[in-house]
């Protein structure tokens, strides 16, 4: 008998009860509703904890990068399987060579589209583009609140005042803006400066220092650069409430804990869809499938997908906060699992 639960989608507060419902509808048919477009591995910035940047030279050693004529033809096939929501992100997606034509079609197939963007490049005919052609909401991430501590994390030069640029035009042009900073070594002392920004701003903000490592790229930095002893501390924190309120029941499989499960997929810059964007699998070439047999072929691999075996007879499994994608980047793989990823959890449980 299958195990069951509250799918993710169903604890979404944010959304209007219309669309809600929508979204229920969309998981119980498993139409794929929310889409995200990886334009570009490209980047004008060099941030510390990237897991997609790539530089040019790197780039045909993983792939190639889709045309404009190629993306708007996933978007074509997407739109008529049910995509509504749909995020445009990179890399730096504003880099794409062909972006602005990307960006035109885009945003004229009906999508709720969302720009998640560094912010830096937001300028001339860039923001004219964005002015004719709005997105739903711009997600910029922001770290830092001075050119100093943009060096430090991005290793460009005047970042922060390049960013407040594009914010400010785009607060002008009245799109929408989120903050979003990743908090790691070189900025954890700015954080309050950073929230200072978003409020003067009036801009919503979020932080997190949940770093992940790259298993798809050569950046080997981000566990050097996390904040480990408070994301300890967070990890001690979320088993002290499994222990009281919800145990995690091993009989669920991983997919099943993310708010895309049925729902959305990530396609990359070369063209695979996937389940999340931390993982390197699986490989499924949406151009050479179409786009129905791949989604086909990605709901297979959600409900196909185990916990490793040690997992399933671990004596903490029940209050081990997991899932695939944190597995694909600490273990290397979704399908296995280290000590080392284990000890923290194992040692807390046992005292």
């Amino acid at each position: 008998m299958a195990y069951e639960f509250e799918p993710a989608c169903r604890r979404m507060e944010w959304l209007d009860p219309f669309y809600k419902a929508v979204w229920e509808k969309a998981y119980a048919d498993a139409i794929p509703i929310s889409g995200t477009f990886e334009l570009t591995p490209r980047c004008n910035f060099n941030c510390r904890m990237c897991y997609v940047h790539l530089k040019p030279e790197q780039i045909p050693l993983y792939g190639r990068e889709l045309t404009a004529k190629e993306w708007l033809h996933i978007a074509s096939e997407a739109k008529e399987a049910g995509t509504t929501w749909l995020c445009v992100t990179g890399g730096e997606p504003l880099v794409h060579p062909e972006f602005e034509t990307i960006w035109r079609e885009l945003t004229q197939m009906g999508f709720f589209i969302t720009l998640q963007t560094n912010g830096s490049l937001i300028e001339g005919k860039m923001a004219k583009l964005l002015e004719e052609y709005p997105p739903r909401g711009v997600k910029i991430t922001l770290y830092g609140s001075g050119d100093e501590v943009y060096e430090r994390v991005c290793r460009v030069k005047e970042g922060f005042t390049r960013v407040d640029r594009g914010i400010q035009l785009l607060r002008e042009m009245k799109i929408p803006v989120q903050l979003i900073s990743t908090v790691i070594r070189q900025n954890e002392a700015d954080v309050q400066k950073m929230a200072f920004y978003a409020f003067r701003n009036q801009l919503p903000w979020m932080a997190t220092g949940g770093v992940k490592a790259s298993v798809r790229t050569p950046n080997s930095e981000a566990r050097e650069v996390r904040v480990q002893e408070k994301l300890d501390e967070q990890k001690k924190e979320e088993i002290r409430q499994r222990f009281k309120n919800a145990p995690v029941n091993i009989e669920r499989k991983p997919c099943t804990y993310c708010k895309d499960y049925r729902l959305g997929y990530w396609v990359t810059w070369n063209g695979m869809m996937r389940f999340c964007s931390f993982m390197n699998e699986p490989d499924i070439p949406v151009l050479e499938r179409a786009f129905p047999k791949a989604w086909k072929e990605l709901i297979e691999y959600e409900e196909a997908l185990e916990w490793p075996e040690e997992c399933k007879t671990c004596k903490a499994n029940t209050v081990c906060v997991k899932c695939a994608g944190n597995l694909a980047a600490e273990c290397g793989s979704p399908h296995r699992v280290t000590e080392e990823f284990c000890n923290i959890t194992k040692q807390i449980f046992e005292n």
